[in-house]
């Protein structure tokens, strides 16, 4: 029989110091990883007012953003707008962000 699933995985542990040990790893990788999005967010900091960062992923140079976007205007009922995706890049030292879309493109899902 071949385990397709980490629940199949974890069902078919009989060791409570196997799932005590897979419990304490999963909880270390979770702590890298909001510190690794922690820290993506302070270098790439498109949480300017009135955008909410949804989803962050890198693709070499560029860094990609989902974001949720207030237009500005007073009263609009439909703000927060989106989510659209921004690319932000470093040029000459300074970060520049730019407008992607709803979708990221094709060669950037991977």
């Amino acid at each position: 029989m071949v385990i397709k699933t980490f629940k199949d995985i974890v069902d078919r542990q009989k060791s409570i110091e196997k799932l005590e040990e897979m419990r304490e790893y999963i909880e270390k990788r979770i702590q890298v990883l909001q510190e690794q999005i922690e820290k993506e967010k302070e270098q790439f900091p498109g949480s300017k007012a009135g955008r909410e960062v949804l989803k962050i992923r890198p693709a070499g140079k560029i860094t990609y953003q989902l974001e949720k976007v207030n237009c500005g205007k007073p009263n609009c009922e439909k703000c927060p707008h989106g989510p659209y995706w921004y690319g932000y890049r470093r040029v000459n030292g300074k970060l520049v962000s730019f407008y992607v879309g709803k979708e990221l493109p094709k060669d950037e899902t991977k």
